[in-house]
């Protein structure tokens, strides 16, 4: 698979689509490590995380099965072209948008970094659709083009479209696209993965180190550590302890077995 035209279409749109990155196995599974988490910690506790909506974070820790999606190949050479090689993972969660939810205020991932708009991308943002999305069940509103915009500029509602996906596909947009979750409209559910990746100065939303900690993160792979945050920064060492790249004082003798999801 090429994804050039994704790549090309991110730096022109601020956004893309890759069709069918999961295949219905990988889709099971994931799943069916995600079912129980859901319930557990009620509905939002705002408009913004949505009165309608249930979130599931930490998910490396409760559900093993979404680390081939934080470091699926696709979209570490879509990371490539847009983020430093020691970025971050920001942010890992499932989001289950429940009929009756209302649209979330547009908004950018990216607005708490430094430099006015338009700026280089500083994270880029993958929803994972594990069910249909589609207009009227709370799909992704992008507002495209909107990474090209200067500060003073703000979206208004009619600006964004609402995208369909089809499940174990994936949405890609830069930090600086205004984006938002869509209202529901339908008696369905509407559940996806969401994954930001930061550049490597900025702090990351969900504090990975204290989620994930050392005795867990020892068992996933060298990539998904340095996402994690234990590894220091391309072309400097800021980040390390006592002096040593903190992926070296990981555990090596239980790295090859995937944590057992926490129920």
């Amino acid at each position: 698979m090429t994804l050039r035209p994704a790549i090309e279409a991110l730096r022109e749109d601020g956004y893309a689509v890759v069709e069918d990155l999961l295949d219905a196995a990988r889709l099971d599974r994931l799943r069916d490590e995600l079912e129980p988490h859901f319930g557990a910690e009620g509905w939002g506790r705002n408009d913004f995380e949505g009165l309608r909506t249930e979130r599931v974070y930490s998910m490396l820790v409760k559900c093993p099965s979404v680390a081939p999606l934080v470091e699926h190949p696709s979209v570490l050479e879509i990371l490539d072209a847009f983020l430093r090689p020691s970025r971050l993972l920001a942010a890992c969660q499932a989001t289950r948008i429940h009929p009756g939810e209302t649209a979330q205020a547009l908004h950018a991932d990216d607005e708490l970094g430094a430099g006015p708009r338009p700026r280089e991308p500083l994270s880029v943002s993958i929803m994972w659709a594990l069910d249909d999305f589609d207009a009227r069940n709370g799909s992704t509103l992008i507002v495209p083009g909107s990474h090209r915009w200067r500060d003073e500029r703000r979206p208004g509602p009619d600006e964004a479209v609402a995208l369909s996906l089809r499940p174990g596909s994936a949405l890609f947009w830069l930090g600086g696209v205004f984006h938002a979750g869509g209202a529901n409209r339908t008696q369905r559910v509407r559940t996806g993965v969401s994954i930001i990746y930061f550049q490597p100065w900025l702090r990351q939303i969900e504090n990975m180190t204290l989620a994930v900690p050392p005795e867990l993160a020892a068992r996933f792979s060298t990539t998904v550590q340095r996402l994690l945050g234990y590894g220091v920064t391309d072309g400097a060492f800021y980040g390390h302890v006592n002096g040593r790249d903190p992926i070296k004082l990981m555990e090596r003798d239980v790295r090859a077995t995937p944590p057992e999801p926490r129920r």
